[in-house]
């Protein structure tokens, strides 16, 4: 009976911590991290305030945490694609994944991806005093990823540097814009996908 009752209070605090995330994940892509109302995460989460102190300790360590899970988990895969490349073909195929992945993050069809873009663009034009931690954790590797994949082809220092800071810059502005520039972007009548691989044939 103890034990019944153990795993379903492991269960129940399981649910309580994801609850709390998801709407954390909400209340910081909505306002960003200064305007985000603690009491408004547990608003939505349903719980009281007392559970997210248990779970998370404060409002700065949920940040973190929810930071991680939509930059980290998403970006991460794009750090390691210069990993196994082996000729020209393997070499144009992790390019465009990159470009991809990064247009799929910023222009949005998913909720995760809608999230990580809106949290994305609260850091960059409102920085936080994470930014620059977040920045080398997960903003950095991306970038480096591109980079490393680039000097396979591209010798030159100078143009390293130009080739990546300009294919960075082409799909980072989707991801600083709001759903109005991204309707702005886009020809009349196509949707965010169709657009996103148009746009990543054109970088390419």
């Amino acid at each position: 009976m103890n034990e019944t009752k153990g795993r379903k209070a492991r269960q129940d605090g399981v649910q309580t911590r994801e609850a709390i995330l998801s709407a954390a994940e909400a209340e910081f892509a909505a306002k960003g991290f200064e305007l985000a109302s603690a009491r408004e995460i547990c608003r939505r989460a349903g719980v009281n305030a007392a559970l997210l102190c248990r779970y998370f300790g404060s409002k700065e360590s949920l940040y973190r945490i929810v930071a991680k899970r939509l930059f980290g988990d998403l970006g991460a895969p794009l750090a390691n694609l210069a990993y196994g490349v082996e000729d020209d073909e393997g070499w144009r195929a992790a390019v465009r994944e990159w470009i991809d992945g990064m247009l799929f993050m910023t222009l949005p069809t998913e909720r995760p991806q809608e999230l990580c873009a809106a949290l994305f663009r609260h850091e960059v034009t409102h920085p936080t005093k994470f930014h620059k931690e977040f920045s080398d954790a997960f903003g950095k590797p991306v970038y480096d990823g591109l980079k490393k994949l680039l000097s396979r082809k591209v010798r030159n220092a100078e143009k390293l540097n130009l080739w990546t800071s300009s294919i960075w810059a082409q799909v980072s502005v989707y991801a600083l814009a709001d759903k109005t520039w991204h309707a702005a972007f886009r020809p009349e009548g196509a949707g965010n996908r169709a657009w996103a691989e148009k746009v990543a044939d054109h970088i390419c």
